[in-house]
């Protein structure tokens, strides 16, 4: 028997029902349509606005940083941001083909980590963040290399990957300049140095490119992208003057080797007399700002490593901790057993970043130091403004003196005494004595208003991040600034002012008197190259007159043509200076017992030149010297400001102007005399000015040495050749080292070569007068006739502590 199937009252019912779940379903849908697209509109279309549209920042250009010659220190070219969205790695056709979505995501991994020479574990992380739409992989990436990259990319048929504009800081010469400059970080913003200072200006507004994109990143409508565009930051034309800067660096790293022991290395500065402007500013060590987190050199790394091992042996932990560490730093770098070590690590990363804070950071205006005997100009300069004391005042010195209640005689340099003398006498021996009569004679209020005056007690203003103002004595506590104080203060000890300062103070003293505010940037330009601002020189205040001023000069003078800067003596310019070796107060642990062994210095020196009209300064400082090591401002500092000057000076475009003292200093050229007769030969060569020997007995010069056209100093023979040629040979330059100027001179005769005398004035020179260094080197070989520059420095009387 056949089912009975529904009956049509069924099918009825059936079909009511079916219509009215369709009813109810669409009813559904249109209250929720309803709720989403009338009453709920803004939300739902941010939300699918969040999700389809790419809001990309454009990294404007920033600003040049020029040198005062317009030559380009740092500046920005056009790069890229690698970026992905972990959303769109995944291809669902390539799933339903056999390939895992985490095949696609290692696949993709290992070629951003190949391509971009990154960690292929961290890589794979980030492209595992399936939650996320928006991971930066790389920064900086050239453009070469993302080229390379996407080709790489297409080839695997990996999605999920697109680049960013974004700009990358380049400087052109690496670690030149760099205390100065600074760096930017890895958002393009400055960190230290003038980057730093002037963010702001050189950094510009960023620009926009608004998309909308599907879940693979391809654009869904073109025609709605909007684009912002950058505007672009404006440049800094600096007061620096690059071939100064080059002088200077060139002469610090002499400075730097001749003084291994220097334990925070060397500074200097040149800086304009007249208008404040810094011509070039330096402190080696340095880094390169185009890897700042790179740390490169010896003496950096190996107080590194000191500090790392001291930690490791605190925390009980034996571990060799690999060379690329201390260079690049990085946890991957850390031995596995270190990285363990949470607590470790941070100590390590702590200490790591202290060193590279004192890579950044620059000395010249950041730190701060005790002056030494730099600082009696100022102790001179307010006396004399004062008229408590002159040019005819006598000052005797036994060595020593007894001040206030203090239980020990306070000594000078010489311990000896230096008799009596003049004032300038008392500049030039760098007394210690008679500066703390002086200074007892103007009294503590006095003495500290000038001191002020002279800008010592604040900042100088320069543009330069990260500047201290300097430490006094406690005004408020008479057992801190008392006739002791005062007495040790005269000749800059025992308080603290920065380098900058301490120049900018002998600025003013030999200009007449005008505390100027030093200052690095000269212009600003906008994009299109107009000029925006200008910095004009800014006089602060006039402390001392003219009067005191003239007699600074001619005391300054004196110093280096028979005093302690002797050194610092260059032929033909009038060079005036101070030098100074201040002591470093003794440091102590955490149980109170003294760090160092043995006492430490700083060795410096301030020279101005021309004395007649004073161009420029220079201040040269060897850090942080021990006892044991050559240690004195005169001996070590002033040689280096003397050869800076002697770059600089000429450059400039001062001309030497020889005394009659320094004849043997000047260089003339040799004229032609072959086929001359000797008494032909003779007479053209004194007319030139020269002395001459024969070698041979011909009737006419067959030869000569030097060749025509050469300059050779004027003390120098020219050797004649009579009836025979000179010798083809060459010759090794035989060592100078340690000979005096007359021993030099006979010996490099009698190889027919000829002697460049530098350094110490010949009326200065005495038995301890020797040759420190030459130019070539001892064993070079060389045509006959050459010339050997040969500097030579003095110990004796040269002390200035």
């Amino acid at each position: 028997m056949a089912a009975k199937g529904p009956n049509n009252q069924m099918r009825a019912r059936i079909g009511m029902m079916t219509l009215a779940f369709v009813v109810l379903g669409f009813g559904l849908v249109g209250v929720r349509l309803l709720y989403m697209q009338v009453f709920h509109y803004d939300f739902y279309s941010q939300q699918a606005a969040s999700l389809q549209t790419r809001d990309t920042f454009i990294t404007p250009n920033r600003g040049k940083i020029y040198d005062a010659n317009m030559q380009v220190l740092a500046e920005s070219a056009e790069v890229e941001r690698i970026v992905i969205s972990p959303k769109g790695v995944v291809d669902e056709a390539k799933v339903n083909k056999g390939i895992s979505a985490q095949a696609q995501q290692q696949t993709l991994a290992q070629i951003l980590a190949d391509e971009l020479s990154l960690d292929y574990d961290t890589v794979l992380a980030k492209v595992q963040k399936t939650n996320s739409e928006y991971e930066i992989i790389a920064q900086k990436v050239d453009k070469d290399v993302s080229k390379e990259l996407y080709a790489k990319l297409d080839e695997a048929g990996c999605t999920g990957v697109y680049s960013e504009p974004d700009t990358k800081r380049y400087y052109q010469q690496g670690s030149f300049l760099s205390a100065v400059l600074g760096y930017v970080d890895n958002d393009n913003n400055g960190a230290y140095g003038l980057e730093a200072q002037y963010n702001d200006v050189l950094s510009g507004t960023a620009g926009r490119i608004v998309r909308v994109q599907n879940a693979q990143n391809q654009d869904m409508t073109p025609e709605t992208e909007q684009y912002i565009p950058a505007q672009d930051g404006d440049s800094l034309v600096l007061t620096i003057d690059s071939d100064i800067q080059n002088f200077l660096e060139k002469h610090l790293e002499t400075a730097l080797a001749d003084n291994p022991q220097a334990r925070d290395g060397v500074s200097g500065i040149v800086m304009n007399v007249k208008t404040g402007e810094v011509l070039a500013m330096a402190s080696l060590p340095d880094y390169d700002p185009n890897s700042s987190y790179t740390i490169t050199d010896e003496r950096y790394i190996e107080e590194l490593k000191t500090n790392v091992q001291a930690a490791l042996a605190e925390a009980g932990v034996t571990a060799e901790i690999s060379d690329k560490y201390y260079q690049e730093g990085g946890l991957a770098n850390l031995p596995e057993s270190v990285q363990q070590n949470e607590e470790l690590v941070d100590k390590l990363t702590q200490i790591r970043s202290q060193q590279l804070y004192k890579m950044w950071y620059n000395p010249v205006v950041s730190d701060t130091y005790e002056p030494g005997s730099t600082f009696k100009l100022m102790t001179v300069a307010t006396a004399y403004e004062l008229g408590l004391t002159s040019e005819q005042d006598t000052y005797y010195c036994g060595g020593s003196l007894m001040v206030g209640d203090w239980s020990q005689p306070i000594r000078c340099s010489n311990t000896s005494g230096h008799g009596t003398q003049t004032l300038t006498e008392a500049l030039m021996n760098s007394c210690n004595v008679a500066m703390m009569q002086i200074a007892a004679k103007t009294g503590m209020d006095r003495f500290y208003e000038f001191y002020k005056a002279f800008g010592l007690t604040e900042k100088t203003g320069i543009d330069l991040p990260n500047e201290s103002s300097g430490i006094f004595f406690d005004l408020n506590d008479t057992s801190a600034w008392n006739e002791v104080s005062l007495a040790v203060a005269s000749f800059g000890q025992r308080f603290k002012v920065t380098p900058l300062q301490e120049l900018n103070m002998v600025c003013a003293i030999v200009d007449d008197g005008k505390l100027k505010q030093p200052y690095v940037v000269k212009e600003v330009l906008g994009s299109d190259g107009s000029v925006k601002s200008t910095t004009e020189t800014n006089v602060i205040r006039q402390v001392i007159s003219e009067e005191t001023s003239a007699y600074m000069r001619e005391a300054m003078e004196a110093v280096v043509s028979g005093g302690t800067g002797k050194n610092a003596y260059v032929s033909g310019y009038r060079i005036g200076g101070k030098t100074a070796t201040s002591e470093i107060l003794p440091e102590y642990d955490d149980e109170g017992k003294v760090i160092d062994t043995e006492d430490r210095y700083t060795a410096s020196f301030i020279g101005v030149a021309p004395m007649d009209d004073p161009q420029i300064a220079v201040l040269v400082s060897i850090n942080d010297l021990p006892e044991s090591a050559p240690h004195g401002g005169g001996a070590i500092a002033a040689p280096v400001v003397g050869r800076i000057m002697e770059d600089v000076l000429p450059y400039i475009g001062v001309t030497p102007v020889y005394s009659d003292e320094e004849n043997d200093r000047r260089e003339l050229t040799v004229p032609s005399v072959i086929g001359s007769t000797e008494e032909q030969a003779a007479a053209t060569l004194a007319q030139a000015g020269f002395e001459y020997r024969v070698v041979g007995d011909g009737d006419t010069v067959t030869d000569q040495v030097p060749s025509s056209g050469v300059r050779i100093p004027a003390s120098g023979k020219v050797i004649l050749y009579m009836g025979e040629s000179k010798p083809t040979e060459q010759i090794s330059v035989p060592d100078l080292t340690g000979l005096t100027p007359d021993e030099c001179r006979s010996t490099l005769e009698e190889y027919g070569l000829y002697l460049k005398q530098k350094g110490v004035a010949s009326s200065q020179v005495t038995g301890s007068t020797t040759a420190s260094k030459q130019s070539p080197a001892a064993g070079t070989k060389v045509n006959i006739g050459a010339v050997v520059t040969v500097e030579f420095s003095d110990t004796t009387n040269v002390n200035d502590r």
